[in-house]
This record gives C-alpha cells, structure tokens and sequence, in this order.
C-alpha cells in the first residue's frame, strides 16, 4: 500500500553523530573536541567509557529533575493560594446561603425548604472544615 520515499532517520540502525556530554551538541564521529563548547569527546569504546557516560547521564536527569521540582515549587505556591481563596468563598457562600434558607424556611413551616438549607450548610461547613484541617 503506502510506501514511505525514504527511510526515517529516527529509526535508522547506526548513529551518525555524539553528543557532548558537556553541553549536548550533536557532533560528528570524527570529531575529537565538541563544536560549540570546545571540550573533549569520550571514546565510547569499554566500560570505564559506559561507566563515565552512565555518570553523566545520571547527573543531567538529576539536575533536569532539580529545575522542575523548582519550577513546580515557584507556581504551586502560587496555584495553591487560589486554590484555598476559592474553596475559601465556596464554604462561606454555601454556608451564608444555607442559614439563610434554614430561616425562610423555619419562617415558612416548610420541611423541604429546610431539608434543602440544611444540605447547603451542611456543604458549606464541610468545605470550610476541610481547608482548615491538617492532613
């Protein structure tokens, strides 16, 4: 059926290039120093190179993780006071409506008014306990 022109270069068998492990750039095979920041390519030949590699791999991914637990940090902060304003004004809406109804319907004689003003507080109340309780 549908046959691509060309093979993906994302899938080919052999790697055409090294990445610095200083910086990341793509460099060729020949290449004995990194293009863009000048500092030495390691063989990739034994396990004192596979050793070394795996090193610097595992720090990269280490200080990736640290600048996103970083950002997360800086925004959730930030998220989180919205996040308790509006559960905040959520529990004191409902429970002003609910005391509010509860009257009118004590006022009125009115069993379903109540039922209904008493679900209101009740939602209201355990809004308000929940973001003001520890965990």
């Amino acid at each position: 059926m549908f046959k691509p022109k060309k093979k993906s270069t994302l899938f080919r068998g052999e790697q055409n290039d090294r990445l610095c492990l200083n910086c990341g750039f793509p460099n060729r095979k020949s290449d004995s120093n990194c293009m863009y920041c000048k500092s030495s390519l390691l063989n990739e030949d034994g396990l004192v190179s596979w050793i070394r590699n795996t090193y610097y791999v595992i720090i990269w991914r280490w200080q990736l993780k640290q600048q996103r637990d970083r950002i997360v940090s800086a925004s959730g902060t930030y998220f989180a006071n919205f996040k308790f304003l509006g559960y905040f004004i959520f529990g004191i809406t409902f429970s002003m409506l609910g005391l509010y109804l509860f009257s009118e319907a004590l006022a009125d004689s009115s069993f379903s008014s109540g039922l209904i003003a008493s679900l209101f507080l009740y939602y209201g109340t355990l809004t308000l306990k929940t973001i003001f309780t520890k965990k």
